[in-house]
């Protein structure tokens, strides 16, 4: 064992465990290596057409390639240093980023119209067609009259399909509506005049009836009644249900199975 003693042999035994311990810390090859793939250059590509709306030059996609790469370096480089570890904006970030991949795959069979009118047989109550009005109004305003309802009034005798544009005062939004939703008209004019809208015969001026603005002379013309829409009237809306039902079922299915491989205990 005299060659146990030889600095010599000590020497090369420290080198070799240096060497060892060095290769431990530093990366493999693969990780010093960064593939640009043709599937990148790609992906590349159609983000930026989807965002700028034009194709990109030659001089955009090599920055596009050049951003990519440095964006991987510094990737790399930070996870190097544990920078990914404790913070709370990367957790949510990969925590949603496999949300996505789990929905991602719900969704990656289209549904069959067998599928999607079967969906819509079972939630039919979410399509429904609401009830439409078609009317016109002369407005009046208490701003600019000291007694607007009155003067209403004493229109009602006299406003015809003729003239009826030529009275009242002047009013910033439409002063004909047609086949509107009780929604759009809630919008512009308050609940209290749709409240008062679905009570009027049609046919006639009628009123005055009060808005948020003031006071209105109002001829309902239609009345479409709501209904159930048909298949082929939902159908956009049907599909896009169908598959945020889709995700929201991947998403608890995933969170199950991933439960089912942790002990989780909660220390309060």
């Amino acid at each position: 064992m005299r060659f146990v003693r030889d600095p010599l042999f000590v020497f090369i035994v420290i080198g070799v465990l240096l060497f060892a311990v060095d290769s431990l810390r530093q990366p493999g090859s693969s990780d010093r290596n960064i593939v640009v793939s043709k599937n990148d250059i790609q992906r590349l590509h159609d983000q930026w057409l989807s965002q700028m709306g034009s194709e990109p030059t030659p001089a955009e996609l090599e920055g596009l390639i050049d951003g990519h790469v440095r964006e991987e370096m510094f990737v790399r480089e930070a996870r190097k240093l544990g920078l990914e570890h404790d913070d709370v904006i990367i957790r949510r970030r990969l925590a949603q980023k496999l949300q996505f991949v789990v929905e991602d795959r719900a969704l990656f069979e289209p549904p069959s119209d067998t599928t999607l009118r079967s969906y819509f047989d079972r939630h039919q109550e979410r399509y429904q067609v609401a009830e439409r009005l078609t009317f016109s109004h002369v407005f009046f305003s208490p701003e600019r009259r000291d007694s607007a309802a009155q003067d209403a009034i004493n229109l009602l005798e006299s406003i015809d399909d003729g003239n009826w544009r030529q009275l009242g005062d002047s009013f910033m939004l439409r002063r004909t509506y047609t086949q509107a939703t009780p929604t759009e008209i809630r919008r512009d004019f308050g609940s209290r005049f749709m409240t008062s809208l679905s009570s009027l015969s049609i046919g006639t001026w009628q009123g005055p009836v009060v808005s948020g603005y003031g006071h209105h002379l109002v001829k309902l013309t239609q009345r479409y009644a709501a209904r159930e829409s048909t298949f082929d009237e939902a159908i956009d809306r049907v599909r896009n249900d169908f598959n945020l039902d889709r995700r929201t079922e991947a998403n608890a299915t995933e969170l199950h199975a991933m439960r089912e491989n942790y002990r989780i205990r909660i220390e309060r």
